[in-house]
């Protein structure tokens, strides 16, 4: 089957789009890139509405101006930049999120946070939401998509979030949600139907260990309480009845590590709460709900 050509622009370029594509593979492999072929994909489709199906069975000429962008995007990426800070976006469970530098990703299994509120609540009345350190604001977005009845407020200790977050809502003509700028450790005394959170857990000292594209690109305050982990859950945990309504349910991310069972062990040690934890796609413990016991 013969292959067509394609060029990009009018512009007379002699240089072929998988050409270039494919030094930067060979680079991108030496420094050990994880899934550079993908995400290198990713850039030629944001940067050139190129999507994989047709970047290997047509010729794509790219011109000088072209090949800049590119270049510019693939020296980030061999410094192990995240590919969603590169392109600036993230996909996550029905949208696509603006992630620039300084965000915290969203990661595909925290969509779980989502999935089990979703099977919780129906066709329910009208619930007040809260979602604490929203970052992107992808959680509490997704619900207030979810349930256009549903009153959400999304909080945050970072400026940058809030920006982003707030751009994120008006993108997806979101409009029952609220964006504002609070500590959860100065908040005012309010309760609500429904507390969503994927809290910073990882211990301060786990930090250097993690992957470059990690350490040196998430915020810290997103990763880490900077102290052991379990500063957001002690206080959820102690606090559930001022933040929580009789009838609620809070629902946060865990991680996959010895916290989980600390955390276990703080509900456990509780007689007025109860919980439900539910494994990811990988059977790994990923989401406890908590309410009151009835």
């Amino acid at each position: 089957m013969q292959r067509t050509t394609l060029r990009l622009i009018d512009m007379p370029s002699n240089y072929l789009l998988i050409d270039f594509l494919n030094k930067k593979l060979v680079d991108l492999k030496k420094k050990q890139i994880d899934e550079y072929k993908q995400k290198s994909e990713m850039i030629i489709d944001d940067l050139l509405e190129i999507p994989k199906a047709e970047l290997y069975t047509n010729d794509f000429f790219i011109s000088d101006k072209q090949v800049q962008k590119l270049e510019a995007a693939f020296s980030l990426l061999l410094e192990d930049m995240p590919v969603q800070h590169i392109i600036g976006k993230t996909y996550f469970y029905q949208d696509c999120f603006l992630t620039p530098p300084g965000i915290f990703i969203p990661r595909p299994e925290t969509e779980l946070l989502i999935d089990c509120i979703k099977n919780d609540f129906k066709d329910e009345p009208p619930k007040t939401v809260l979602d604490i350190g929203c970052g992107s604001g992808c959680i509490g977005i997704s619900i207030a998509n979810l349930y256009k009845s549903f009153k959400v407020t999304g909080i945050d200790i970072s400026d940058k979030a809030i920006e982003v977050a707030t751009k994120n809502a008006i993108s997806l003509k979101v409009s029952n949600i609220n964006i504002i700028k609070q500590d959860i450790f100065n908040m005012k005394p309010k309760k609500f139907d429904i507390i969503v959170s994927n809290p910073p857990y990882l211990d301060i000292n786990e930090i250097p260990l993690l992957d470059s594209a990690v350490k040196n690109h998430d915020p810290l305050n997103a990763l880490s309480d900077k102290e052991d982990g379990l500063k957001f859950y002690k206080y959820f945990i102690n606090n559930l009845f001022d933040l929580l309504k009789i009838d609620g349910a809070m629902y946060f991310e865990i991680p996959k590590s010895q916290i989980t069972n600390q955390i276990i062990d703080m509900i456990s040690n509780n007689s007025n709460i109860e919980s439900i934890i539910f494994k990811d796609l990988e059977r790994n413990k990923r989401v406890i709900k908590v309410f009151f016991r009835k």
